[in-house]
C-alpha cells in the first residue's frame, strides 16, 4: 500500500471515529433543552397543587386584569387573586405583613424605585427567569430581584396649534432659549423626583443643578399626572410639558391637536415584576413571572398600549419610541429620594405641598 493510500485510510479512520463519538454523546448526554423542560415540568406540577397565585400590583386594573386573564387562559388550573393599590399603600402593606409574619403575596409589580427599596428591605427574593435573558442591562437587576416589564418614557408634549415641530428643541437645554421665556413650560410636579434625580446623574450634578435653576427662571407651571398635563397642553394652557407618550397618543387618536418629541436626554421610568421573599405559592409565582417576561406576555402589555421592556420586541406602532436613545432610571438613587425631592423643590422654588 502506498503512502498516499495510508494517508487516505488514516483520514477515513479519524472521520469514522469522530462520528462514532458524536453518536455516543447524543445517546448518553441529555439534550440542551432538557434541563429547562424539566424545570418547567416541575413548576407546572407544583403550580397544579398550589392552584392559586396572589398578585400585588400598582398597574391599572385594566392592564393587570388583561395579563391575568391571558395567564389563566393558558394555565386554567391556577386562580389569580389580584390586589391593586398605589405604590405607597402597597409598600406599607408589604412592610406590615412582614412585621406580622403574615406573608400573603407571591408576586409584586411596582415602579422601579420601590422595587429597589423592597430588595433592600428583604421583602423580595432573587429569581433568574430564563426569559430575563432577553432583557438588556439596566432593565433587570443583576441579582435577580426584579425585571422591568414595561417602560414609561419621559418625553415632551406640545400643542401643534401653538408650536411647530421645527421649533421644538432637540435637548432640554434648548428650553433655556429666550424664545421660551414666559411661555409657561409645563413640568411634572415633585412626585417625579425620579426624573430630576436621573437628569442630574446624566448631566452631572453641578451642570444639572445649573440647568434646572436657569429653567426655573423661564417661568414654569407644575401639575401632577401625565394625563392632566397632556389635557392642559391640548387645551392650550401650556404650549409644552413633560409627560408620558401613552397619554399623548390617546389624545391624538381622538383628534386632539397635540404631539410629542423625545427631547434628550430621555429618561426611562420602569415598571417591574419580582418574587416575594416568602411566596405561599412559589411555583405559580415563578410561572407567572416567566409568562409576563415572555414574548406572549409582553404582547399583552402592547395591547394595553404599554411599551414592552423586552429587547427583542419589534412593534410597528412603537417604532418612534424604539428609535430613541433612552437612559433607564438608576434605581440606586431611590436611597436619597427624600433628599432629591427636597432639592427639586428648592431648585425650582416650588412648595413641597404640591
Amino acid at each position: 500500500m502506498t503512502q498516499g493510500s495510508l494517508s487516505i485510510v488514516a483520514k477515513r479512520s479519524v472521520i469514522i471515529l469522530f462520528f462514532t463519538l458524536l453518536t455516543v454523546l447524543a445517546v448518553t448526554q441529555p439534550s440542551i433543552g432538557a434541563p429547562e423542560e424539566e424545570r418547567v415540568a416541575k413548576l407546572l406540577e407544583g403550580a397544579r397543587q398550589e392552584a392559586r397565585l396572589v398578585l400585588y400590583t400598582t398597574q391599572s386594573i385594566r392592564d393587570s386584569s388583561s395579563m391575568v386573564k391571558k395567564f389563566e387562559d393558558k394555565y386554567p388550573f391556577i386562580k389569580v387573586d389580584l390586589y391593586r393599590a398605589p405604590s405607597n399603600t402597597l409598600m406599607n402593606k408589604v412592610a406590615g405583613e412582614a412585621v406580622a409574619k403574615r406573608y400573603l403575596a407571591d408576586v409584586i409589580e411596582i415602579p422601579g424605585f420601590n422595587a429597589h427599596l423592597l430588595k433592600k428591605q428583604h421583602h423580595t427574593a432573587s429569581y433568574f427567569s430564563p426569559e430575563a435573558k432577553a432583557f438588556t442591562e439596566g432593565f433587570k437587576d443583576q441579582d435577580g430581584y426584579w425585571t422591568s416589564t414595561y417602560i414609561l418614557h419621559y418625553i415632551v408634549a406640545y400643542n401643534t396649534k401653538l408650536v411647530s415641530r421645527k421649533d421644538m428643541p432637540d435637548t432640554y437645554e434648548g428650553f433655556l432659549s429666550p424664545r421660551w421665556k414666559g411661555k409657561k413650560i409645563g413640568l411634572f410636579d415633585l412626585k417625579e423626583a425620579e426624573w430630576f434625580a436621573n437628569m442630574l446623574r446624566i448631566m452631572g450634578e453641578e451642570k444639572g443643578l445649573d440647568f434646572f435653576r436657569r429653567l426655573a427662571a423661564q417661568e414654569l407651571a407644575y401639575r401632577g399626572g401625565s394625563s392632566l398635563m397632556t389635557d392642559l397642553v391640548t387645551a392650550g394652557e401650556f404650549p409644552v410639558a413633560t409627560v408620558f407618550p401613552q397619554a399623548v397618543e390617546d389624545r391624538k387618536k381622538k383628534g386632539a391637536k397635540v404631539d410629542w418629541v423625545g427631547v434628550a436626554p430621555v429618561v426611562a421610568k420602569l415598571g417591574t415584576i419580582g418574587l416575594t421573599a416568602h411566596p405561599p405559592h412559589p411555583n405559580a409565582a415563578r410561572l407567572y413571572i416567566d409568562f409576563c417576561l415572555s414574548k406572549e406576555g409582553q404582547m399583552v402589555l402592547v395591547e394595553c398600549e404599554r411599551y414592552p421592556a423586552r429587547a427583542d420586541m419589534d412593534v410597528e406602532k412603537f417604532k418612534t419610541l424604539k428609535a430613541l436613545k433612552i437612559y433607564p432610571s438608576d434605581f440606586s438613587m431611590a436611597d436619597k429620594f427624600n433628599a432629591y425631592t427636597k432639592q427639586f423643590a428648592e431648585v425650582l422654588k416650588v412648595s413641597k405641598s404640591r
